[in-house]
């Protein structure tokens, strides 16, 4: 575990930061919030403008999920698998993020 306080490493702590408190909204059933797409804003301008590498299949099918859960209306059995797969792609996210951040600097897949 090598922590670096370096810029680019403190903005992915925040981002991080920002992704928690996103699932926290969705595990607390808030679809109606705002702040899961403000976390992939943050991630998708992250991405581009540093070094820091996302899947971009786990990057913007979690944000389709996210957009799904804000403005679709759906029953609730079909929202939970949207919610689960919304939390899990986030939790994904911060986990690949972290391994960027106390690893070596590679993503872990």
């Amino acid at each position: 575990m090598d922590f670096q306080a370096t810029p680019s490493n403190m903005t992915t702590l925040l981002v991080v930061a920002l992704a928690a408190v996103a699932v926290v909204f969705v595990l607390r059933k808030r679809y109606d919030s705002n702040l899961p797409l403000l976390f992939y804003f943050a991630a998708v301008v992250l991405t581009n403008m540093t070094d820091r590498e996302i899947h971009p299949i786990l990057l913007y099918s979690g944000l389709a999920f996210a957009l799904m859960l804000r403005f679709e209306f759906m029953n609730k059995g079909f929202s939970k698998v949207i919610s689960f797969f919304a939390t899990t792609s986030l939790c994904l996210i911060i986990w690949v993020f972290l391994a960027e951040v106390f690893g070596d600097g590679t993503a872990p897949f």
